[in-house]
């Protein structure tokens, strides 16, 4: 038996409105106070009953015309005591948490409990961070919002809208996997772009490894290793293995989202376990680093923060990955599933994930195994073109131990590969 059973219903529901809305008002209270501003209109008290007002007047009227009165009425009182007091305090947030406590007796009355909790929740945060929010916007740029409107519009106006048919004979994707693929990998890229410029601004050189791997490893590879020619770190070689590692996370996402259960869940073991022996060997170089001179000045790599939501940027991904499954379509209608391997292989020279969410969307009459292994062939080839990007950009024995590891996993790639066959 629990307390739900015994009360009645309506009883909870306004003893939640009662508790959320003096909640509601305890933090007003602290951020007010936090402000160094006079309490003035919005205190707890005012709150908790602004939002018993509202959940009476939904109960006494379930038209609904008696709470949009009162609606009114407060809003007038709000304008009123707002005007009176603009000049010695302008802020908006008490009259607007009025009307948001208000609006709690009748969310509790309609919605579910998880709704309302949130509600609650959201509420808190934004007065409880407020210094953080504010040093946030001011981080922010007007380019950002615009940044986020072309995600959004990726994601929500054009995906929709887009026909669930075959681009054509010889390429078997349809427009919908085309512009999906294009705006997972984009969201992936843009989460590890945020997080690069806001959340990590004075990144260490592996936190550089780790974030720059989720949008790309080998352009993370790249830079770690031109950064180490002109000054040599010990650190390198772990932090260009942690960009591969995190390719692993990365096209996990994308074949889990974009792939068939039957082709993407299989491959969560072979990625798991190159996961792991990456992060084991990552730990192993690290340590082993401890024994070597550091630099006198370890400066973090400068990575140049780029937008990965340009349209130049999408439109290319968009022909990358249309090119790869009509190649793909080609050497399995001239090779038979024979020539996928070496496809694979070639593949890592360049962007491998065109290629894999390809593979995942092509109606490819292949063998589920031949599917798992080309895709897993690829991410090894890549691995081992980015050891020799290391060895080649860095000319030096540090990134060594990186080309061993990266050479090692395109190794155990290539034995996957075969065993599947």
């Amino acid at each position: 038996m629990t307390i739900t059973s015994i009360l009645p219903p309506l009883f909870l529901t306004f003893i939640l409105t009662v508790l959320f809305s003096f909640v509601i008002g305890l933090e007003l209270h602290s951020y007010r106070r936090t402000n160094e501003e006079d309490l003035g209109f919005g205190t707890t008290r005012t709150l908790t009953l602004s939002g018993i007002a509202g959940f009476v007047f939904s109960i006494l009227d379930p038209s609904g015309m008696l709470y949009i009165a009162g609606f009114l009425a407060l809003s007038a009182f709000l304008l009123v005591h707002y005007r009176s007091r603009q000049e010695k305090n302008p802020s908006l947030i008490p009259p607007m948490m009025a009307i948001l406590t208000y609006a709690m007796g009748p969310i509790a009355l309609r919605e579910p409990l998880w709704f309302i909790m949130v509600y609650v929740v959201v509420i808190l945060l934004i007065l409880g961070e407020s210094h953080g929010i504010r040093k946030f916007s001011d981080a922010v740029t007007a380019t950002e919002v615009v940044t986020l409107a072309k995600f959004l519009i990726m994601a929500g106006i054009i995906l929709p809208f887009l026909p669930e048919r075959p681009i054509g004979e010889a390429i078997p994707v349809t427009y919908t996997q085309l512009w999906l693929a294009v705006v997972m990998v984009s969201g992936v890229s843009y989460l590890s772009y945020l997080a690069r410029t806001y959340f990590f601004p004075h990144r260490g050189i592996l936190l550089t490894g780790t974030l720059g791997g989720l949008y790309s490893s080998t352009v993370a590879t790249i830079v770690l290793a031109r950064k180490d020619r002109d000054q040599s770190d010990p650190l390198t070689s772990t932090a260009i293995i942690l960009a591969s590692t995190m390719m692993y996370i990365r096209m996990a996402i994308l074949v889990l989202a974009l792939g068939p259960g039957t082709v993407s869940l299989p491959l969560l073991l072979p990625y798991g376990g190159l996961f792991l022996l990456s992060l084991g060997a990552a730990w192993g170089t690290h340590t082993f680093s401890r024994f070597l001179k550091p630099p006198a000045e370890a400066i973090p790599p400068a990575v140049k923060a780029t937008h990965p939501l340009e349209v130049r940027t999408a439109v290319l991904f968009a022909g990358a990955f249309v090119f790869f499954a009509a190649i793909t379509h080609l050497i399995l209608g001239r090779f038979g599933a024979n020539g996928l391997p070496l496809l694979s292989i070639a593949v890592g020279f360049t962007d491998i994930t065109p290629f894999i969410l390809s593979l995942l969307a092509g109606n490819f009459h292949v063998a589920k195994g031949a599917l798992e292994g080309a895709i897993i062939l690829a991410s090894g080839s890549n691995n081992l073109v980015n050891g020799l990007y290391a060895l080649s950009l860095a000319r030096n024995r540090n990134v060594l131990p990186a080309f061993l590891w990266l050479a090692t996993a395109f190794l155990l790639s290539l034995l996957y590969a075969l065993l599947l066959r």
